[in-house]
């Protein structure tokens, strides 16, 4: 993947987390790299149009230096090193609010949504067995593999328990292993008896955050559901379906 389409994946959120990660890892440890992010955030909003029009045919002629002073002025700035590392760090973070958190996409709607929700677990929430509380915080931790292992224990000893069910769930979502979270949450939407159930929700959100061919039509017709009947997650549930 060339550079620009690189960077420009990452702003328009085609990158997984772990992908981002990466992405965010290079700005810090690649002076040059962080300086192309730098460039490409200052002209991404004003001048996109203008150099898709323009670049072939205007680029390398002094008629396209007077035309765009700014290009000119910019270009100038960066042979002299206007931007430096910490400058260049400080718009990615800024570019990341400022364009895209605003109008998020699906995607993002559903990883905003675990990260604030769901990014650590309140242990006084559920103190029914020793290992349940142990996973929950090796949760917090983000040792996953760890809380899987407990939660999964918990969930084999006693099926009936919900707590195991949703936040294996909700570890394999950690771990970006979608179709497992699916086959967990799904089991929670199963059960019956509970005052509260948000297994069609959860649902909702790993498709979302999947975002693979159908998913999006899928987590639609679970969010409608959801809405319908009132389920746990219904008033977010209304929030998202005007979004998608």
């Amino acid at each position: 993947m060339e550079t620009i389409d690189y960077i420009d994946a990452y702003f328009t959120q085609q990158l997984s987390a772990g992908e981002r990660t990466m992405f965010e890892k290079r700005c810090e440890d690649d002076t040059d790299f962080a300086r192309e992010v730098a460039f490409y955030i200052t002209t991404r909003q004003s001048l996109r149009e203008e150099l898709l029009k323009q670049k072939q045919a205007d680029w390398k002629t002094k008629e396209t230096e007077e035309d765009l002073p700014f290009i000119h002025t910019l270009k100038k700035s960066f042979a002299n090193r206007w931007v430096t590392y910490a400058a260049a760090a400080c718009l990615v973070l800024a570019a990341s609010v400022y364009l895209f958190e605003a109008n998020p996409t699906p995607r993002k709607l559903a990883e905003n949504y675990i990260s604030n929700t769901y990014g650590t677990l309140s242990q006084s929430m559920s103190g029914d067995t020793d290992s349940l509380t142990l996973g929950m915080a090796a949760y917090n931790d983000k040792n996953y593999d760890r809380a899987l292992e407990l939660f999964k224990g918990v969930e084999k000893n006693n099926p009936a328990n919900a707590d195991a069910k949703k936040y294996t769930g909700l570890t394999y979502l950690q771990k970006e292993e979608y179709d497992n979270a699916l086959q967990q949450f799904d089991a929670l939407t199963n059960m019956k008896g509970l005052f509260s159930n948000p297994g069609d929700f959860l649902k909702a959100v790993t498709l979302l955050e999947r975002n693979g061919a159908g998913d999006k039509e899928e987590a639609k017709k679970l969010l409608e559901k959801v809405i319908t009947e009132k389920e746990e997650g219904f008033e977010k549930a209304a929030e998202w379906e005007k979004k998608l």
